[in-house]
């Protein structure tokens, strides 16, 4: 009789306590959602192109296609990390030696010193010297015992908007300061950048959200970024004839301003972003063969229009500025040519490369923060 009754009251005791809620229909779709597309996200991965290994050393001609060099979107082009390789002229013969991050030089260790970040084209890369010759590593030579190390993060081809589109890539580095030249063909590379940038691949390695990339194409969203809608409005812009056929660095002078104008929003994207992050912003400015003696004139004017518009937006956004023209000058005055150009390609020699890191280190010694 009592286990009846105990029975009975466990009966009542259950039957009084709610039950766990159920998942609701929604809830059930909303998580088959998320797994079909995290299955659709690694099936695209799985898919697609992964990192590239770099091919096996060799001997290039630096003006020929570079294998060791990728090129895609939103990066436009990257040494691939882990390659090593030898650029042969008749001038030079010179070994590139690329670290784990892609960047020419030595492997980038834990922080220790402040650090400076260089950005620029070939120019700072170091094109046809070794690196341990570029006014790159003269700089770090000098600012090391000022408690500096200098990383060049520059590449050839670049220009503001490489600089621009790297900028996170920038960022990564944990810089404390940043140097950024502007060389006399930025301009004329911005445009050519543009025109290619929407049909680049996207990049090709662990690249997250490719789904939503394809998406995007899908539905005309590709250019939702700040930067895409900078590239987007000005590849609509008719791109002008050089005035010399031979030569791609050099802008008219009656499209000048319009085209400084379509590539000074890089540079303020750039600024941003640095400023963002309390990171200060160096700015110097090169130009090499427009300022040759005995070219014409309009490659001259060229040469000083760009050093203006340069040192008018530092004016403008409060930062420090430049000129490296004079060093190029002086050079010209003191040397024989072949001196001063690598002959059968045209970039500055070893002893310019010692010149322009004598002309920046005073400069950047007296406002690097202490």
């Amino acid at each position: 009789m009592r286990r009846a009754r105990a029975r009975r009251t466990g009966a009542m005791i259950r039957s009084r306590t709610p039950s766990s809620p159920r998942p609701t229909r929604a809830v059930l779709l909303f998580v088959s959602l998320l797994a079909t597309l995290a299955a659709v996200e690694l099936a695209l991965h799985l898919a697609g192109p992964g990192p590239p290994d770099p091919p096996p050393r060799a001997t290039i001609d630096p003006y020929r296609a570079n294998p060791y060099i990728v090129s895609y979107r939103p990066s436009l082009h990257q040494f691939i990390p882990g390659s090593a390789y030898r650029a042969k002229r008749s001038s030079y013969v010179v070994d590139y030696e690329i670290n784990s991050l892609g960047l020419r030089g030595p492997e980038i260790g834990a922080k220790t010193l402040r650090r400076l970040v260089v950005l620029g084209d070939s120019i700072a890369e170091g094109h046809g010297v070794p690196f341990d010759d570029t006014f790159v590593s003269g700089l770090d030579r000098a600012l090391t015992p000022e408690g500096w190390e200098v990383v060049s993060a520059s590449i050839q081809g670049a220009s503001t908007i490489h600089h621009a589109a790297n900028i996170e890539r920038t960022l990564s580095l944990d810089p404390d300061a940043v140097l950024l030249l502007v060389y006399e063909n930025d301009l004329w590379e911005d445009r050519a950048k543009e025109a290619e940038y929407f049909s680049l691949p996207q990049k090709p390695s662990g690249f997250p959200w490719r789904l939503w990339t394809l998406v995007k194409g899908a539905l005309g969203l590709e250019h939702d970024t700040r930067l895409e809608q900078i590239i987007d409005a000005n590849r609509r812009v008719p791109r002008p004839e050089p005035p010399d056929p031979k030569t791609r660095s050099v802008i008219a002078p009656d499209h000048f301003a319009q085209q400084w104008e379509m590539s000074e929003r890089y540079l303020d994207h750039v600024d941003a972003r640095l400023t963002e992050r309390g990171v200060p912003l160096f700015v110097a400015n090169l130009a090499l063969g427009t300022l040759v003696p005995r070219v014409p004139e309009f490659h001259h004017t060229h040469a000083w229009n760009l050093e203006e518009a340069t040192r008018r937006w530092t004016e403008r956004r409060g930062l420090r500025f430049l000129s490296l023209n004079p060093v190029a000058q002086k050079a010209f005055s003191d040397l024989p040519w072949e001196n001063v150009m690598l002959p059968d390609d045209g970039h500055p020699t070893t002893e310019v490369h010692r010149r322009l890191a004598a002309a920046l280190e005073p400069w950047l010694r007296s406002g690097l923060p202490r």
